[in-house]
């Protein structure tokens, strides 16, 4: 690596330091060095006009440079042009959620189509046992499903090991990797994996809402095997630690890098396990739990079906930044669609006003369906050729923009 590569690379970690100051929780992991750490803090806040001036500078260096690893410059000038949307805002410069979010995520968000909703609302209907309104079917199947945090403590250790088996056998897996998980309340999302550093994570599990049997193996996926824990412990093995990109040593949670981590994770169990199998673990997992009155099949039918209702969170989302509607109507929205409580319901709309998260729920449903065009993309669309293509966004910089390249 020269020593420009160097420079830019710490350049860019410093920027990312720098940014938090305005933007609490901007950078969702760091374990670079600590002096860089330590100049940011004894600096103090820098000016905005000043960070944006060295984020365009940092542009302008990354496409000066002809030594730059095409995949590295790549990655490094979307999370670029992502600071430089940051800043944008900071500054005040009116933007629209979707300028926003093709700013910071390399995505292009629309409104979903309700039509979407209604069809899978039919599904349900014909899925879900006879009863009243649909959403009071939907909400009575939830509370079946509803599980005590003393059993879940008592099934994790379980499905962790199961789960972390399967991913060795599949994916690459740090040999020094491992992660603990906590119960937390009064946060706005269900599950979260902060990553530390040294191929360790702590998982923070939710308990404002109920948790639920039937979901308790998807949450484990998506934040520990093979999902979030095992994508950031295999970057920092390969990224950091083989090939000394630095730039790896941050995570920054307002990226074009959430878009192919929430795409990773969403997709996480499905990846590491077929339908069958799926359907299979969970009559194993309600049988040994005492949970033998639920029907596996039907409960991963209903899931199924529940994807389509995906796009409910950004269209909550543009109408409560781009058309000026209400609390109450953006509540009663997620309520109508979602099929939820109002407690649930409530708990979206405060993700969705938390500043760093209102264009972030479109990472969910767009990550997704990127990796669902990928795979269904590949030469004969096999197992293999899924495998393949999941591990290298385990442990390449992938940005969404390549994903887009390689489907074409």
């Amino acid at each position: 690596m020269t020593t420009t590569l160097e420079t830019i690379a710490e350049r860019y970690v410093k920027l990312g330091l720098a940014l938090e100051a305005h933007l609490p929780g901007y950078v969702d992991a760091y374990y670079g060095p600590d002096a860089w750490r330590a100049e940011v803090e004894v600096t103090g806040p820098r000016p905005v006009a000043a960070l944006a001036i060295e984020a365009d500078a940092l542009a302008e260096a990354l496409d000066a440079d002809p030594e730059l690893d095409p995949q590295r410059h790549d990655f490094l000038a979307a999370q670029v042009r992502a600071m430089q949307t940051s800043l944008r805002a900071l500054r005040g410069e009116p933007l629209s959620l979707t300028e926003e979010a093709e700013g910071l995520y390399d995505i292009h968000p629309a409104w979903t189509d309700e039509a979407i909703f209604d069809e899978a609302h039919h599904e349900l209907d014909d899925l879900l046992p006879p009863g009243g309104s649909l959403i009071e079917r939907m909400i009575a199947r939830r509370a079946v499903l509803e599980i005590p945090v003393e059993q879940v403590k008592s099934l994790l250790g379980e499905i962790t090991a199961a789960l972390r088996q399967r991913t060795k056998a599949r994916f690459p897996l740090p040999e020094d990797e491992a992660f603990e998980v906590h119960f937390v309340k009064d946060q706005p999302w269900s599950g979260y994996n902060w990553y530390l550093g040294g191929c360790r994570s702590r998982i923070d599990i939710n308990t404002d809402l109920p948790l639920r049997i039937a979901h308790l193996t998807g949450l484990l996926a998506h934040e520990g095997y093979p999902g979030h824990h095992t994508e950031l412990a295999n970057k920092e093995l390969r990224l950091v630690r083989e090939r000394g990109w630095i730039e790896h040593s941050i995570a920054l949670i307002n990226s074009p890098s959430c878009v192919i981590a929430e795409g990773i994770a969403t997709r996480a169990l499905e990846v590491l396990l077929e339908r069958e199998e799926i359907i299979a673990w969970q009559a194993e997992l309600f049988r040994r739990a005492g949970y033998d009155h639920l029907d596996a099949r039907r409960e991963h039918a209903i899931d199924e079906v529940g994807r389509k209702l995906a796009g409910i969170g950004g269209n909550a989302a543009f109408l409560l930044h781009d058309r000026g509607a209400r609390d109450d109507e953006v509540v009663a929205y997620i309520q109508r669609y979602r099929l939820v409580t109002v407690e649930e319901a409530r708990k979206t709309l405060s993700f969705l006003k938390a500043p760093r998260n209102r264009s972030y729920i479109f990472t969910y449903h767009y990550g997704g369906e990127l990796l669902d065009a990928l795979f269904a993309a590949a030469p004969l669309a096999t197992l293999a050729d899924r495998d393949a293509w999941f591990s290298r966004l385990l442990t390449e910089p992938v940005t969404p923009g390549q994903i887009r390249a390689w489907i074409d």
